[in-house]
Formats: C-alpha cells, sequence, structure tokens
C-alpha cells in the first residue's frame, strides 16, 4: 500500500529514527537521569539504550509479519474492525499529545534562553507553522530532509567536545557507587528519552530492502542515539560537580554558555540555533505518525489530515501554562509510552504468532 514518492532506503531510515529520537530532551536527558542515578546515569542511558533496541525487536518481529502494511492496516486484522479502529484512535492521539508536549517544552526553553519578551503561543505557532510546511509533503522528502539535519548532531558533539578543557573525572567516580536500584531507576527515566523508534511502526513497509536490512538500519540508529546520549550525559557528569548538576534544569546548554573563545561569543546561542533544528525533526517525525493515524481514521492521504493534526496539537500546547501542570503532563506521557512502544506491540505480536496471522506472500509487486 506503499506509493513511490513515499519508498525511502534503509540509509534513509536511519536518519528518520535518529532524528525522531534525538529532540528535545537532549537539553534535559543529563539533569532528569542524575536525579535517579546520580554519577551512574551514563550506566543508565547505556541500559536504557539496549532496552530500546530490545522494544525495536519486537516492533521489528511485527513488521516482518506484515511487511506491506503500516501499523494502521494491521490492527483491525488482528483486533478486529472496532477495537482495531479504537487503537487507531488511540495511537494518533498518543502521537499528538506527544507533539504538543514537544511543542511546549520547545517554548519554554526558548523562552527562558533567548525570547524571554516573546508571547508563548507565538513561538509555538512558529515551531507549528514549520512543522505543517515539511508535514505536507512525502515521507521521502522528510527523510531527504532529516538526512540533512543529521549533521546538525556532529556539530552539537563538537560545540560539547570544548568543555573538555574544564572535566574532573573524580565526579564520575567509582563507577556503580549508586547500586542497582538506582540505575534502575535512571533506566526508567532515561528510556523515555529514547522514544522515536516507533515511528517503525508506520514507516516499516516504505524501507526499500528485506527485513534483515531494515533491522540493522534500525539498529544503527538506536546505537548512533545510544552512543550520542552516553556522551552527553558523561560531558555533563564530569564538567559539573554533583549539587551543580541537582540544580541546572539543562546541564547542556549551561555547559556551552561557559565556553569561551577568541572570536565567538555566547556560544549557547549557536549551539541553541542548532538544538532548535533537531528539535523540530522530533516533532515532525512524530506529527507524520498521528497524521497517518488520522488517514486512515478517515481514509484519506496523509497530507490532508496534516492540518487537523498541526492544529490539535497546538490548541493542545495552549492549554499546557503551568510548569506543575507541564510537569504532571510529562510524567503521564513517559508512562503511558511504555503502553504504545512495547505494550501493545508486544500483545499484537503475540496474537500473531498464537493465531498464526500474518500477511499473506505476494508477488514481487
Amino acid at each position: 500500500m506503499s506509493s513511490a514518492k513515499d519508498r525511502i532506503t534503509p540509509g534513509q531510515l536511519i536518519f528518520l529514527i535518529t532524528q525522531t529520537q534525538i529532540g528535545i530532551g537532549l537539553l534535559s536527558l543529563a539533569s532528569k537521569v542524575h536525579g535517579a542515578a546520580k554519577g551512574d546515569a551514563w550506566i543508565s542511558v547505556l541500559l536504557a539504550g539496549m532496552l530500546a533496541q530490545l522494544f525495536i525487536f519486537i516492533i521489528w518481529c511485527l513488521g516482518r509479519r506484515f511487511p506491506s502494511l503500516t501499523l494502521y492496516d494491521y490492527l483491525p486484522v488482528l483486533l478486529g474492525k472496532y477495537i482495531g479502529k479504537c487503537i487507531q484512535f488511540l495511537y494518533t492521539a498518543y502521537f499528538i499529545s506527544v507533539s504538543s508536549y514537544i511543542i511546549i517544552q520547545f517554548s519554554d526553553t526558548m523562552r527562558e534562553w533567548v525570547l524571554i519578551d516573546t508571547p508563548k503561543w507565538i513561538v509555538m505557532s512558529i515551531m507549528s507553522g514549520v512543522c505543517f510546511y515539511l508535514l505536507r509533503e512525502s515521507l521521502r522528502t522528510i527523510a531527504r530532509f532529516f538526512v540533512l539535519v543529521f549533521f546538525c548532531n556532529f556539530a552539537v558533539i563538537i560545540i560539547a567536545a570544548c568543555a573538555y578543557t574544564h572535566v574532573n573525572f573524580l565526579y564520575a567516580l567509582p563507577v556503580g557507587q549508586e547500586g542497582l536500584l538506582k540505575i534502575a531507576k535512571g533506566v526508567h527515566e532515561a528510556v523515555n528519552f529514547f522514544a522515536g523508534y516507533e515511528i517503525l511502526l508506520v514507516c516499516y513497509p516504505f524501507v526499500e530492502g528485506d527485513n534483515t536490512v531494515k533491522l540493522k538500519a534500525a539498529t544503527f540508529a538506536n546505537i548512533f542515539t545510544t552512543l550520542m546520549y552516553t556522551f552527553v550525559i558523561f560531558t555533563s557528569l564530569v564538567v559539573f560537580s554533583p549539587p551543580e548538576l541537582e540544580l541546572l534544569p539543562h546541564p547542556l546548554l549551561y555547559m556551552v554558555k561557559a565556553l569561551s573563545f577568541s572570536i565567538v561569543e555566547r556560544a549557547d546561542l549557536y549551539f541553541l540555533s542548532l538544538w532548535v533544528v533537531v528539535a523540530t525533526t522530533s516533532c515532525i517525525g512524530y506529527m507524520f505518525m498521528a497524521s497517518k493515524g488520522g488517514a486512515s481514521l478517515c481514509q484519506a492521504q496523509h497530507r490532508k489530515a496534516a492540518p487537523y493534526v498541526v492544529v490539535l496539537a497546538f490548541v493542545i500546547s495552549l492549554f499546557f501554562q503551568s510548569p506543575l501542570l507541564i510537569r504532571e503532563y510529562g510524567r503521564i506521557l513517559s508512562n503511558v509510552t511504555y503502553v504504545f512502544v512495547l505494550g501493545i506491540p508486544f500483545v499484537l505480536l503475540m496474537i500473531s504468532v498464537v493465531f498464526k496471522v500474518k500477511e499473506a506472500r505476494r508477488s514481487a509487486g
């Protein structure tokens, strides 16, 4: 059911997953995970990456049983028409909710650092407008844009690496000092930052190549995200003392702000400019998944559902102004994420295996 315009290569799948994973949470990752695992936060991130790989494998096992169908296509096959449509609606609502949360976090960060006097709704509308501009395009066009943006990640890494002129590796020692319980709590905090690989549920049939190639592409994307997150959090751990990390909501930005170059001032603003692009791609990824769900429910093209998805995400984001409300919204989403990226796919896979339900093999084409 995939058109030629939506076909992407395994290489483009790597960038699609990576850019959907690495987004708004990059700046607050160190603060959140350190709050749970302290000096062993980097271990928690590595373990969370392994856990994310398990989730990817489950999604891949499900996708290989329905190689030419998206999640929205085989839900009615496995669960029946009415329950299937209900789960489709819940997935669409979930993706819209995540999109709105990204818009909220983006707005708060931008207003805190550079657009202090700009009304919140204007910053949100700018983000929503940029997302809509690309969301109307085919998956191939979106993937090509993600390929270009991917290299911003290397610029982020290079800028952050400059902080190694002022580090204290003793902050991260001794390794394992916090114990298994705190490391496990850190894994719980970190695993949500890896979310984004669930785009495989929607784009699996559009990827060229066999099933093994698709798994390798998704695995490579997750490995890159894991290594980048580990680098970011380890750098934060050795730059800031534990008491300092407790106080900083965005350690990465404060770290870059402290850097001084002979010809460049306020390196954090250059860093933030790169982060804006990366965060936008994550929002586009979730909006694409939501628009595919809305289109499936209404039997329409995803580009026709795109305006409604963007408007809904924008309107929802307007309701969350209080920091306490935003924090609670994020907590609910982090818990619900397990249901949509692990729970439902696992149940669907079990139903498919136990009842031997899978897509009938067709001739090539």
